[in-house]
């Protein structure tokens, strides 16, 4: 047996005692998370980089993180970090991701302002990629359908992705509230709701959770 890789596994179980082995390798772990989900870990070709996902407690739902975690994106192999500090970094980014504040950056926002003056009359509708609390990508969620006065989209239609916890969509009336269709549909699975209603511009914004209420953004230079 590979030592790195012995010697990684008794690191985890030493940091994380609840963690479990499947496949009956010692380099393939789960350890638990909140909300019945856990970390699938598949470091069997340790230093190469691991395989990382997150799944649910009946792996009804999955997400490769390979390309969401720094640490992962960037590995080197030669010089590559222990197994503990990559699961420490996941677990400060999952912290992140469930910030009650959200900030969003002036040029990203008023790109988005530039859209909703260009598709106007009709509305704009997209999700929002958040990360440790600013959001920092607009992304058309697939099979979205707007007009002028609605926009909707089928959240059973999209992969799995913890960072895409907001969304973002245009009220041509100039109306910054939420309809129902909104709070049923739009909102119903994220936690940052952004409504731009007419003229666009950055008075006539308003950011809600995912009941309606009403919550504070800041806009980041």
């Amino acid at each position: 047996m590979n030592n790195n890789i012995e010697d990684e596994y008794y690191k985890i179980i030493e940091f994380y005692p609840n963690a479990i082995t499947y496949d009956n390798y010692i380099s393939h772990v789960k350890i638990p998370l909140k909300d019945n989900f856990f970390l699938k870990i598949n470091f069997d070709k340790y230093p190469k980089n691991p395989i990382v996902y997150l799944i649910s407690k009946y792996g009804r739902a999955s997400r490769k993180l390979n390309k969401i975690i720094p640490m992962l994106k960037n590995w080197e192999k030669k010089t590559p970090p222990s197994i503990i500090e990559l699961i420490n970094q996941i677990l400060i980014f999952f912290e992140n991701l469930e910030s009650k504040e959200i900030s969003i950056k002036k040029d990203f926002l008023y790109g988005i302002l530039a859209l909703c003056k260009n598709q106007h009359p009709k509305e704009i509708l997209g999700l929002l990629r958040i990360v440790n609390g600013v959001a920092s990508e607009y992304i058309l969620p697939p099979g979205a359908l707007m007009s002028t006065n609605s926009g909707v989209f089928f959240p059973s239609r999209l992969g799995f992705d913890p960072t895409l916890e907001g969304t973002i969509h245009s009220h041509p009336s100039g109306n910054p509230n939420p309809s129902l269709i909104d709070i049923n549909n739009v909102f119903k699975t994220k936690k940052f709701n952004f409504i731009i209603a007419y003229p666009y511009n950055t008075s006539s914004i308003k950011c809600f959770n995912n009941r309606g209420k009403e919550i504070k953004f800041k806009i980041l230079n």
